[in-house]
Parts: structure tokens; C-alpha cells; sequence
């Protein structure tokens, strides 16, 4: 795992603009507009380009991207927020929230030039009322993390990266490793506070404002800018992780343990514990051999345990070449799952985050047979252990186990809220650094490589994709088929209701 950039993240979102809005190019050539007026007497003080500060605020996590946008805000609360989607919107100026900035295709600057990006970094309101929490949308995961532990050892489910974004990540549905144990993020939202694209403040609960809440949950990129969220939280459980190394693996051998490793998972009789978090990862190491591995945290159990739960696992598999079992506590797990060695670096008001230059895309494979079959998994570790270990592009890959058992992620329904692949067993994240001397393309065609040759050999199958490792390639019409396939039309009818204007809006929005 590489620390932070191997961390679950991000995101996204999405559209086609509609309405009047007006070009990049003539917003920068007004020395006074009306957006920059408007911004100024709410009293929100825009970083324009020309600014001192603005190419460092307006620097993407991905830099693989230079969006520019009209201008950058930060308002200090909701009604802040409000204000500035009204100027947005009175101007003709799209807008966008930017609460970690971890999106795949930058889109929270707009992905595209001349959006007016809202930043939350200044809502990091934090409290903690019986069993529930509620935290404004500046904070970034480890911030949540940190202060769940100090006010009384309580956790969540969410992703690993400390600096991922919890508005972008619970909107749109956050997985990590706790996830079948406890549900998505965006499953263990009780309530959220939400400005919508005509600049009014909604509360949304399962009660209130239900149809927001359906798609703020799953979708939430599209319907406004999420301020904040109340969320269940859980006593924090110790755990043992674990982890199983076949570093002599060749591509046939690693195949057959991808089969394994989803008949093991999916089990009917002999059911997987849902405080199981499960994962393989295949990357190459500094030789370039490329090395396969099963790890993941076993919640509230002991080394005994992960040993007979996995016995019949290994007995597949085979010998391991190397095994760790470490028992931990939870901040410990967070800390071992985030890349960072201490818990001050949970704290990310302490040290700016980093960048990357990269593409990403992703898998689901469902949960029905034949799951993923051999000739495609034969097809996906040849492409591994083939190119992947001539490429010079520095690439990692996750399969994160969704379902299996009584998974509450599954377990919840397919329409429970927006997010769309309650029928996956597991997903593929497929991720690519790449140098400066790959080009783009060369780069994103070598990761396309790996997800065509699941679909290449498996062609019945219709994958869906995870929206947080959102694919900058796609068309909108193409990211709603991968993102949203049975839940799109609905999410468009939405749309119509509390958007018609497209104010939320970026490449791949409904």
C-alpha cells in the first residue's frame, strides 16, 4: 500500500449546463463583473487569478489538471455558503464546493475554467451529542477520526485517507474497511444541512426534505453544497489486521487466488463475519516484480480467530512468503490504514496535503455469478504481471470487499440512497502515477488496459464503477451508465426540482 495516495477517496460529481452562463475567457477580461461584486459585498472577499495566492489555492490534488476558476470564496458559515451560490447563480457563474479538493478530475474547481469554487475549509465545527456526531464539511477524515477518539473512543466507517474530504466522501457514499460491519458512510448519515442551487439553507433527514436526502446520499455532489452532516457513530473496537503475502505469485497463480479469495468471500453456508474488512492489493514492488497480497482489519476479534476464519482461505492459496498479525487498537488501525505514524497527523489543520499527477477508474463486480470469471481474472493478473511490470508508470490496485455474509452494505437495498451497487461483492480501484516522461495518454490507456480486460473477457457483464474514483474520461451521459445506472432517471427528475438552472454543475453532472 503506498500510505496516503493508496488511501480510499475522494470526490466527484457532475454535469450539462443549461441556461445562460458565461465564458472563462470574458469573466477574466472584466476588471469589475457582477460575480466579484456580488462576492464583495457578501462580504466573501474572492481570490481572482492575478491574486498572490490564487495558483496555490487553486492547485488541484491531481495535477494532472489546471482548471481555472472565476474566482475562489470561503465563507466562514452556512450563510456564507448561501451567499455565495446566489451570486453564482445571479451572475450565471456554475459553482461548486471544495471540501477536501481530493477529486479524481478536480471538479471540485469546476473541471472545467471559469466556476466559482466554494471552499469549506473554514466549517470544522465538530460536536458530539450521545451516539451521534455532527461535523461541517471542512473537516477531512482524520480530523473526524481524531476527535471521534478523543471524546470518548467513538469511530465510524469512512475511507483511510486522513486528508480526503468528508462532504465529497459521505455525498457520495464512502467505503472503507469497517463498511460491512457498519454500512457506508452515507449510511450512517442521520441528517444533513444543505445549501441548494437557489441559495437556500434545507435541512434533509429520512423525514425531511426525504427525496434530497435520498440523493445527497449517494449523489451529493449534484444537489447543493452539503455544510454538514449529523452521523451515527459506534464504540470503537479493537481489531487484529492481517496480512498474507504471495510475493512468488506468477499471473496464473494469482488468478486462481482471485477466485478463491471470491468464493471464500461470498460463501453461502460457511458466511464471512461482517467485522471482517477484506482486501487484496496488487502492485509491483522496487524491482518491479509485482506482488500480490490479502490484508484487511478483523473488527473485535483476536488472533485466534483471523487464523481459523482464514484457514480455509490459506488452504487455497497456498504457503504465504510472508504473514503479519497485529493486534491494535482502533486509532492504531486508523493511523496503520492512513499512512501516518502518529496521531498528530490526523490533525490536518498541522500540514498542507500533497498532489499527485495520475489517473484512476474502477470496478464493481456483482455479487451473482459468475461474479468475475476465470477468463477475465486470467485476462486482468496476465495484464499485471505482463505490462505491469514493464510499464513505467507507478500503478497500485485494490479490490475492497463490499458484500459477502450479512454485509450491512448490502444489506441495506438497492434503493436505500443514490449510491447505486448495493449488488457488488467487491470493487476494483485501478490507480496509476504518472511520470513526466509518460505522457497523459500513454499513461491513462495503460490503466484503461487493466478494467478492459475484465470487460473485454467478460462482456455479459454490465460493471458498475464507483463515483469516488471518478473517471475523468467519461462523457456525463457515459459516468450515469458506469455511476448510476438504475438510479439515473430519478436523479435527473431531481435535479429538475432543486436545480433547473444547473448552478451545481460540472462535466459529468445529471
Amino acid at each position: 500500500m503506498r500510505g496516503i495516495l493508496a488511501c480510499s477517496v475522494v470526490l466527484s460529481a457532475a454535469s450539462s449546463a443549461l441556461g445562460s452562463w458565461i465564458p472563462y475567457s470574458e469573466l477574466k477580461a472584466r476588471s469589475s463583473n457582477g460575480l466579484l461584486d456580488c462576492l464583495e459585498r457578501a462580504g466573501l472577499d474572492p481570490v481572482v487569478e492575478g491574486d498572490p495566492e490564487y495558483a496555490t489555492e487553486a492547485l488541484p490534488f491531481n495535477l494532472r489538471f489546471n482548471w481555472k476558476p472565476a474566482a475562489l470564496v470561503y465563507p466562514t458559515d452556512s450563510n456564507g455558503v448561501a451567499a455565495a451560490v446566489k451570486c453564482g447563480s445571479e451572475n450565471g457563474v456554475k459553482v461548486n464546493a471544495r471540501s477536501g479538493g481530493h477529486s479524481y478530475a478536480a471538479f471540485a474547481l469546476g473541471g472545467e475554467d471559469g466556476h466559482l469554487t466554494v471552499s469549506l475549509d473554514h466549517l470544522r465545527h465538530l460536536s458530539l451529542r450521545g451516539d451521534e456526531v455532527t461535523f461541517g464539511t471542512g473537516n477531512h477524515l482524520g480530523d473526524v477520526a481524531l476527535y471521534l477518539w478523543e471524546n470518548g473512543q467513538r469511530a465510524m466507517a469512512h475511507g483511510t485517507c486522513p486528508y480526503v474530504g468528508s462532504g465529497g466522501h459521505a455525498g457520495q457514499g464512502g467505503f472503507g474497511l469497517p463498511s460491512r460491519l457498519w454500512g457506508l458512510l452515507a449510511d450512517q448519515i442521520q441528517s444533513l444541512e444543505i445549501v441548494t442551487a437557489d441559495g437556500t439553507i434545507r435541512t434533509a433527514s429520512h423525514t425531511q426534505n426525504a427525496d434530497l436526502f435520498w440523493a445527497a446520499t449517494g449523489a451529493g455532489a449534484s444537489f447543493g453544497i452539503i455544510t454538514a452532516f449529523t452521523a451515527a457513530t459506534h464504540a470503537a473496537p479493537d481489531s487484529v489486521a492481517f496480512s498474507y503475502t504471495f510475493a512468488d505469485y506468477g499471473a496464473e497463480e494469482a488468478s486462481k487466488g482471485l477466485q478463491a479469495w471470491q468464493q471464500f468471500a461470498s460463501h453461502p453456508d460457511r458466511k464471512l463475519d461482517p467485522a471482517v474488512g477484506l482486501q487484496i492489493h496488487v502492485e509491483p514492488n522496487d524491482e518491479k516484480d509485482v506482488v500480490f497480497s490479502v490484508s484487511g482489519v478483523y473488527y473485535g476479534a483476536d488472533i485466534a480467530t483471523v487464523n481459523a476464519t482464514f484457514a480455509p482461505l490459506l488452504a487455497e492459496l497456498g504457503a504465504p512468503t510472508s504473514v503479519s498479525l497485529q493486534e491494535q487498537d482502533w486509532i492504531a488501525s486508523v493511523l496503520s490504514l492512513g499512512g501516518a505514524s502518529s496521531v498528530a497527523e490526523l490533525n490536518t489543520t498541522l500540514a498542507p496535503d500533497g498532489n499527485d499527477t495520475f489517473f484512476a477508474t474502477s470496478t464493481f463486480v456483482p455479487a451473482a455469478a459468475p461474479m468475475m470469471g476465470r477468463a477475465a481474472s486470467d485476462a486482468l493478473f496476465a495484464y499485471f504481471y505482463g505490462p505491469g511490470a514493464r510499464t513505467d508508470v507507478e500503478w497500485f490496485v485494490i479490490f475492497d470487499l463490499y458484500g459477502g455474509g450479512d454485509s450491512v452494505v448490502t444489506g441495506r437495498g438497492a434503493d436505500y440512497n443514490a449510491f447505486d451497487a448495493r449488488d457488488a461483492l467487491y470493487s476494483i480501484q485501478y490507480y496509476g502515477t504518472i511520470p513526466d516522461w509518460v505522457s497523459d495518454e500513454e499513461g491513462i490507456a495503460f490503466i484503461q488496459g487493466m478494467k478492459k480486460a475484465v470487460e473485454d473477457n467478460q462482456p455479459e457483464t454490465q460493471f458498475k464503477e464507483y463515483v469516488n474514483y471518478i473517471d475523468s474520461t467519461y462523457t456525463a451521459e457515459e459516468s450515469h451508465k458506469r455511476y448510476y445506472p438504475t438510479h439515473t432517471e430519478r436523479l435527473e427528475e431531481l435535479k429538475d426540482k432543486y436545480d433547473p438552472k444547473r448552478v451545481i454543475s460540472f462535466p459529468q453532472d445529471f
